[in-house]
């Protein structure tokens, strides 16, 4: 009859520890009916190894396979795609640890184990979640440890040093093949969460739906400057440009009967003629930005950037009027790296078809507004001068600035401008992007973020949702489009110093900051140092590991190896392979030559080395027994004591229940000592 090999007692707990861990991250966002599947099957598992009830039998355990794909269907909708597919994973797993009876059962949920755990990956990436799967993978080689262990007296806090040490064996090794082995898509650029609610800036502006989206201290996006950053007042992050007014909303908008080719480029497709010209206005005596972006996943496809990006790697493409779009919704972190020149903006041009589309406006519309416009535009010289009436309009007139702006009526330009006079920057980049259309200057409104804190432990800015902002562009002969900041005549704190230093300043801001919790993040205390911290490990993190793709990957060999080709980065990885393995190899052999004896082994040792000492020497296989009759025969009157240490050693050697205790092990040094007397 063959052999069955049962899980060692000492390895229960750490594997019923591994199937936990394992599927903790699903539970935290799964159905709850997942938690209470596991916690009944770890129930279970616990009254079968306490001899209460035995192994539920195939029928019980079809129905449990049965309800977990019911539910797991119930519960999305569907039976594939990564979420479903990894919560019915989990929940077939914990079903696996019912089965574990021979040690092959215990192998395949171990293996299971490397794969569940593997896929919270999928989910997120941050350095907190890559320990935790390294926790789990310690676990599970601590299992695998174990049932591997043939001593029944086998210590669990030995099997998880002995796991420990793999796992720090195997570091040097994954970072090795980290940097050498050829990048290929990893595994969590898999469209994750596509039904996902999207967040940040939408691609429409209305009156208070910046204000509401200032109200959030989310994370937008962080940038890291090589080089030179540019001051806070010139930090204006474009996202979207909005073309189209209906009398209450600003939309994107293209001119009718351009074709996405002539006004969308892509790298590596054919350059229209704008970008040429774009290209064409570079020098290397201008001054640019150099720098990378990694956004948080939005679901939409907009980016952000200064003016005028250009793109230097990522999945992203550059509209005409200076927009960057990635060419899919952005549903997990993106990392772009861009270019910013603002001196070439005059290179773009204004077509008839785009200059009607900015001068459009609904008819009906900011009546009073038309007048005040018109009255503008006899009385001035130029388009600059039929601007700057509009900013000392704002700054004469009493404006004010708040996130808590009244409700305004059917008509909202002249309500905001004649009555209410009280709104956020989206109310003014709509009113003087609408005055400067109705006095015949081409005008846009601009929607994206202005300012950014900078990290103090690192270089890089952090830009938050708080940080959204609108303000308007207009088009000036020989000077193309030029950007005018409203909110700056009224509220100049807000563009020099950011929202919350305008907040202080305002009427209803303090108890604002309040409410919103911004207060923490610039309150010099230990929270912001501690969430200085995180930051920065998490941007390193991701600029690091989950940025090292292709082109930083060709960028990291050349520095090391100079020509990158295929024949060296295989030379080098042998290298470098070979050399870990060598010096594993000799960390081995140097272990093996200074295996440490165990507690018992020691003091049986030492007696021998004593009786060898005092009479004549003994022979190397003596059982414990065999000892003390040796001892017995040189010295009669050690015959008693003898006796005494070989029977109390073989209980404690022997003990299949457990170790010795510190009692125990006092009271055999003590018979060891008395021993030794009789022997001088």
């Amino acid at each position: 009859m063959a052999r069955i090999y049962q899980v060692p007692s000492h390895t229960r707990l750490w594997l019923a520890l591994a199937v936990l861990l394992c599927s903790l991250p699903q539970l935290v966002k799964g159905p709850p009916w997942q938690a209470g599947l596991l916690l009944l099957v770890i129930l279970i598992r616990w009254l079968v190894e306490q001899q209460r009830m035995t192994l539920p039998g195939r029928m019980v355990r079809s129905l449990l396979l049965i309800g977990a794909v019911v539910l797991t269907f119930y519960s999305f909708g569907r039976l594939y795609g990564p979420e479903a597919g990894v919560a019915l994973l989990v929940s077939l797993f914990a079903l696996k640890y019912l089965e574990v009876v021979q040690q092959r059962d215990a192998y395949v949920v171990i293996v299971l184990g490397y794969f569940v755990c593997a896929t919270a990956l999928l989910f997120s990436q941050a350095p907190g979640m890559f320990l935790y799967v390294v926790l789990c993978m310690t676990v599970l080689t601590t299992c695998l440890v174990g049932i591997n262990h043939s001593d029944t007296r086998a210590s669990g806090l030995l099997h998880g040093r002995r796991a420990l040490v793999i796992t720090l064996q195997a570091i040097p090794l994954m970072v090795v093949l980290f940097l050498l082995v050829p990048r290929v898509a990893p595994l969590w650029n898999m469209q994750v969460g596509g039904d996902k609610a999207r967040t940040g800036m939408s691609d429409s502006m209305s009156p208070g739906q910046i204000s509401e989206l200032s109200e959030s201290a989310e994370l937008a996006f962080r940038v890291d400057f090589q080089g030179d950053m540019p001051p806070r007042a010139q930090r204006y992050w474009r996202g979207l440009t909005l073309s189209h007014y209906d009398g209450r909303t600003w939309q994107q908008a293209v001119p009718q009967g351009q074709p996405e080719s002539e006004y969308l480029y892509q790298r590596g497709s054919e350059k229209p003629d704008w970008y040429k010209r774009l290209e064409g206005r570079r020098s290397p005596d201008q001054q640019y930005y150099r720098y990378q972006v990694i956004a948080e996943p939005t679901q939409r496809r907009w980016l952000f950037s200064l003016d005028v990006p250009f793109p230097l790697y990522g999945d992203v493409s550059l509209a005409k009027d200076m927009r960057l779009v990635a060419n899919q919704p952005v549903s997990e972190r993106f990392a772009y790296r861009v270019d910013s020149v603002p001196a070439v903006s005059a290179a773009i041009n204004l077509t008839s078809q785009e200059r009607q589309l900015m001068l459009s406006l609904p008819e009906g519309a900011g009546r009073k507004a038309r007048g005040l416009a018109h009255q503008w535009r006899l009385e001035s010289d130029s388009a600059s001068d039929i601007a700057q009436r509009a900013l000392d309009y704002f700054r004469d007139q009493p404006f004010h600035y708040t996130l808590r702006p009244p409700r305004l009526t059917v008509d909202p330009v002249d309500d905001f401008l004649f009555r209410t006079r009280r709104g956020f920057c989206e109310h003014y980049a709509s009113s003087f992007t609408f005055l400067m259309r109705a006095a015949g200057v081409p005008a846009r409104v601009v929607v994206g973020y202005q300012g950014g804190e900078r990290n103090e432990l690192g270089s890089h800015l952090l830009v938050r949702q708080y940080d959204a902002h609108a303000w308007s562009e207009i088009w000036l002969g020989g000077h193309g489009w030029t950007r005018v900041d409203p909110t700056g005549a009224v509220a100049p704190d807000r563009i020099e110093l950011g929202l919350r230093e305008a907040l202080e300043n305002s009427e209803d801001g303090r108890d604002l900051l309040d409410d919103l919790g911004l207060r923490r993040f610039s309150d010099g205390g230990l929270f912001a140092k501690v969430s200085q911290l995180m930051d920065y490990v998490d941007f390193r993190w991701q600029t690091w590991v989950l940025g090292y793709d292709s082109a930083f990957q060709s960028e990291f060999l050349e520095d090391l190896l100079g020509a990158v080709s295929p024949v060296r980065i295989a030379i080098a990885l042998i290298v470098a392979v070979t050399l870990l393995m060598g010096l594993y190899a000799l960390f081995l052999l140097w272990h093996g030559g200074n295996e440490r004896l165990t507690l018992m082994e020691r003091e049986y040792w030492r007696l021998h080395q004593r009786a060898s000492e005092r009479g004549r020497p003994l022979e190397a296989g003596l059982t414990p027994m065999q000892l003390c009759q040796a001892i017995s025969e040189q010295w009669p009157q050690a015959a008693i004591a003898a006796d005494n240490w070989a029977k109390y050693y073989q209980k404690l050697h022997y003990d299949p229940v457990s170790l010795p205790n510190k009692q125990q092990k006092r009271h055999l040094r003590s018979l060891r000592n008395r021993l030794y007397k009789l022997l001088d």
